[in-house]
């Protein structure tokens, strides 16, 4: 049995409960979140809240151990950089023990206590002080030192008696004898850090990928970059103006879909998350629009293109690409990326599913079911795929031997497409099967297709295309791509997705024709680049990382 030391019940002034208090292990605190644990007890009774905090420390603990066991299972995730804490002025600590003294009044002048709880309202032992003080430091960013702990207790023993003496006043109906705290100034520093937030959203608000995940990977410079703009940090002092003049200077550079999807989609998740918590009194980016590029402009001043733009491949360039998963790749190509070459575009084209959730199969990912129909597994963890997905092998992938492939991996007890062993530490944000579709849509783009077609996505809006040419269900199709359509009914949401039914559906798919299939492999031929050559994959390969940090701030 693990040895843990047990929390005592506390009180708090702002509540009439019992609390559980306990420091997270310095080792989880990166994963956790914060620094300590705050749990109510739901009781006023002593004995009642002796008795439940040992249930729920020992369930704390029982979450921190299978966190340990996360740890050991795969690489510690980089942390963004620590962030140095405000420097804590005499201002900034006579603001602290007013907003304790509201705090504390608010809390009971509506009803103000009798009996024991009035009695223990301004009382604290020095511990409970102290735990307080640190507490209101962290919160609020400052350096929770010994001196500046010690700097704040007397000052928070005088903003408890001073509530105390409030809550009375507000008893007997003088409200005209209540401290006026409006003369005391602000903080010094940002009352709600903007930046400081989003690290707290994005750990415990429930943002897909948590801390360490690609959106908050994508949001985190967005975030800041609003706080550079209207030059301060504190949420609480953000306007709906400010956001207008932001999307005006972001036009500039940026289409209207990321500055909604992304800029706006950041700040006003970020501060949503505030007001649930009770920490923001007014969401100030709620309700933003973001308008048509150029609502002004004129059939005569407008550029019209002189073809729509394309997402799907042609059916050339899927001939192109299939042939090539075909040929025989270089030895110096691994066991992996010869796999992903020679089957990843097929089972995407055949399914529509994105690229990620195919880079990150396993073995047992790939199932049998009634009637002999094998299948893929799609898992919720990625981002975009929110539920469990059962999506049918089209017949013809099967019949090139793909199965096969998959015992191989199975014996080896690794992923399908990458290898573990060949890890360089990829954090939560950029793992490993990401890197092999990158590779692929690398590869892809080097068979001569066009530079606008995304390499890898161009699969899923091709099946979606011919999904809508065979007229196939709409409600099976959505189920096999994971894609709700926008003006389905409620019946979706019925029933169970029959294997058998989305099988037939893709069966209806038709079979790509590629003259080289059923043929000996042609052996690979090495291709000894020109200077010229040489010069210009350098070039494309600055590009690429130019193209990647954009995307990766502008989504």
């Amino acid at each position: 049995m693990p040895q843990f030391k047990m929390p005592t019940p506390i009180t708090r002034p702002t509540s009439a409960f019992y609390w559980l208090r306990k420091k997270v292990p310095k080792d989880l605190r990166d994963l956790v979140g914060k620094t300590e644990v705050w749990a109510s007890l739901g009781t006023k009774d002593p004995r009642q809240a002796s008795i439940k905090i040992g249930a729920l420390n020992a369930e704390i603990e029982a979450g921190w151990a299978h966190l340990r066991a996360e740890l050991r299972r795969g690489p510690v995730q980089a942390k963004p950089a620590a962030r140095k804490p405000h420097a804590l002025t005499h201002q900034d600590l006579h603001a602290l023990r007013a907003e304790e003294h509201a705090r504390i009044r608010e809390h009971w002048s509506v009803n103000p206590p009798f009996g024991f709880a009035r009695a223990r309202l301004a009382a604290a032992d020095d511990d409970v002080l102290r735990l307080d003080a640190w507490d209101l430091l962290q919160g609020a960013g400052y350096d929770t030192t010994a001196e500046n702990v010690e700097r704040l207790v007397p000052l928070l023993v005088r903003a408890r008696k001073e509530a105390a003496r409030d809550v009375e006043h507000a008893r007997a109906g003088e409200y005209d004898k209540v401290v006026d705290l409006s003369r005391v100034p602000p903080r010094t520093t940002p009352v709600l850090d903007f930046i400081d937030a989003f690290e707290d959203y994005a750990c415990n608000g429930g943002l897909k990928g948590g801390r360490f995940g690609p959106t908050a990977k994508r949001w985190r410079p967005v975030v800041k970059a609003f706080c550079d703009f209207v030059e301060h940090r504190d949420l609480t002092k953000m306007k709906t103006t400010d956001a207008y003049r932001w999307i005006n200077s972001l036009r500039k550079t940026y289409p209207q879909k990321s500055i909604r999807d992304v800029w706006i989609a950041a700040i006003k998740a970020t501060a949503g998350y505030f007001v649930e918590q009770t920490k923001l009194d007014v969401n100030p980016f709620a309700g933003i629009k973001v308008r048509k590029d150029d609502p002004s402009a004129t059939k005569e001043n407008k550029v019209e293109p002189r073809t729509p733009p394309r997402k799907g491949f042609n059916e050339e360039e899927a001939r192109i690409i299939l042939t090539a998963t075909l040929a025989t790749p270089s030895h110096l190509t691994s066991t992996e990326m010869k796999a992903a070459r020679r089957w990843l575009p097929w089972l995407c084209a055949y399914s529509g599913a994105r690229v990620n959730e195919v880079t990150s199969l396993h073995p047992h990912d790939i199932t049998e079911h009634a009637d002999g129909i094998r299948c893929m597994v799609i898992k919720p963890s990625l981002e975009k795929t929110e539920q469990w997905r059962i999506v049918p092998i089209h017949s013809h992938i099967l019949e090139q031997g793909f199965l096969e492939y998959v015992e191989e991996r199975r014996k080896l007890n690794k992923p399908l497409f990458y290898d573990p062993e060949r890890s360089r530490g990829g954090t939560a944000g950029n793992p490993q099967f990401k890197k092999v579709a990158e590779r692929i849509g690398e590869w892809v783009h080097g068979l001569g297709i066009p530079k606008g077609v995304k390499p890898n996505h161009a699969w899923r809006h091709l099946f979606k295309s011919m999904a809508r040419h065979l007229k196939m269900d709409r409600e099976v199709e959505a189920f096999i791509t994971g894609h709700r359509p926008k003006d389905a009914n409620a019946g979706i949401e019925y029933g169970d997705p029959w294997v058998k039914t989305l099988s037939n559906e893709i069966e209806r798919y038709p079979k790509f024709e590629i003259e080289s299939l059923g043929k000996p492999p042609v052996a690979h031929k090495r291709h000894r680049r020109s200077n010229a050559e040489v010069a210009a994959a350098k070039v494309a390969k600055e590009e690429r990382k130019t193209a990647r940090a954009t995307r990766a701030v502008a989504g």
